[in-house]
């Protein structure tokens, strides 16, 4: 039983580690120029190039950047920043699934009331939805630090 607990101790320090995990506040520069310049080049090929490959890779680029700029700390990292972050993520889990809920049937309406021969039920891709999720974050986590300024 003795073993058991320490195990289980283990295992509580390493999410407790893995809580608090965030890179250092330069990356948040690294990361605006990640989705940035993703943001742009995924622009300019949906324009001019349309190719699948520059397509895809720039989505997931984004996405990258996006996670690099959430998990990084703020310049003051204090208890009101931790919490206004967990508010975020809450709100952008939120978020995603009420999309991912929604998302489908909205497809359909949109299909119904174009005229489409069959109205077909799609899914919510992974892009859209951590795209969701990674943007409401973002965007509200910077909103509830305006506010609180």
């Amino acid at each position: 039983m003795a073993n058991l607990k320490s195990i289980a101790a283990c295992e509580q320090r390493k999410i407790d580690k893995l809580k608090k995990y965030q890179l250092p506040n330069t990356f948040k520069k690294i990361g605006i120029i990640i989705a940035v310049f993703s943001f742009v080049l995924l622009m300019i090929n949906g324009f001019f190039i349309d190719n699948l490959i520059i397509r895809e890779a720039t989505k997931y680029t984004l996405l990258i950047g996006m996670l690099i700029i959430s998990i990084s700390k703020e310049k003051i990292e204090d208890e009101r920043i931790a919490q206004l972050r967990m508010q975020s993520y809450t709100v952008a889990f939120i978020a995603g699934v009420i999309l991912a809920l929604f998302q489908p049937f909205a497809n359909i309406l949109v299909d119904f009331l174009l005229g489409a021969s069959e109205p077909a039920m799609k899914d919510t891709g992974d892009f859209v939805t951590l795209w969701t999720l990674l943007s409401v974050q973002l965007f509200y986590f910077e909103l509830l630090k305006y506010r609180n300024r």
